[in-house]
């Protein structure tokens, strides 16, 4: 029975060593790949930005420009441009009013901008966007004429809000406003395309301007002399007040 054990012993050298070998070769192959892949990202860490791709739908921000821009101070390293800098250098810029971006591998930077989209002017220097959020940007840069609403300070949305419930009410009947202003006593003034101005006072506003649209047909009969203002802060009446004369009650 004893003379078989180192004939077995034997025949499992061979597949001993082969397991040895397997497993030496297995960990110089796992060496060389980690060499390899700290060679690649050596290398990846000086991979330029090539290229900066800009998106958004612009209608006052020249993009050209702005592309330049980003292409002169942006494109370089990859890993070493910092997308929150490069957003909040574009916050920066007027008329831009949100940005996305991203770094898209291997060597773009893709900039998505969302331009501000002007509704009005507000205090004569500033503007508001469709939020009723005051925005700084050149308004001689408007593409369309805005209205012009004035206030004291933080009182802008509801500025917007009611130049939009008397545009809607002026409209149906013919007129178009051109200016809203909110005195310091928060009394309402507006301004019509035809150049008359109303006195609205503080309460009961759309319904003063609603007296004033139906009785805009007797007081503008006067062919030679052109309605200037309406005064509709009274009770009962109103005073009017033609380009030629002064103010008379009606």
């Amino acid at each position: 029975m004893n003379w078989r054990l180192p004939q077995l012993q034997f025949k499992q050298r061979p597949a001993f060593y082969a397991g040895v070998l397997f497993f030496i070769v297995a960990v110089a192959a796992l060496a060389w790949t980690g060499a390899k892949i700290s060679d690649w990202m050596q290398s990846q860490q000086s991979a330029p930005v090539r290229q900066v791709r800009l998106y958004g739908d612009f209608h006052h921000i020249d993009a050209t420009v702005l592309h330049q821009t980003l292409q002169q101070q942006y494109v370089g390293n990859f890993f070493s441009v910092n997308v929150d800098q490069v957003q909040q250098f574009l916050l920066q810029q007027p008329w831009v009013y949100q940005v996305a971006v991203r770094k898209q591998w291997p060597d773009a930077l893709v900039v998505v901008v969302t331009e501000q989209r002007p509704v009005a002017i507000w205090n004569q220097q500033q503007l508001l966007n469709t939020q009723g959020e005051v925005f700084q940007a050149p308004v001689e840069q408007l593409k369309t004429a805005l209205p012009m609403l004035t206030g004291p300070e933080g009182s802008q949305q509801d500025a917007l809000a009611m130049f939009r419930h008397m545009q809607g009410l002026l409209a149906l009947h013919k007129f178009n406003a051109v200016a809203l202003g909110l005195t310091e006593r928060f009394s309402w003034q507006v301004s019509l395309s035809n150049g008359v101005a109303l006195k609205l006072g503080r309460e009961d506003t759309l319904k003063r301007l609603q007296r004033f649209i139906e009785l805009y047909p007797v007081i503008s009969k006067h062919k030679t002399e052109a309605v200037a203002e309406v005064d509709l802060r009274y009770d009962t009446g109103i005073a009017v007040r033609y380009s030629t004369e002064q103010k008379r009650k009606a």
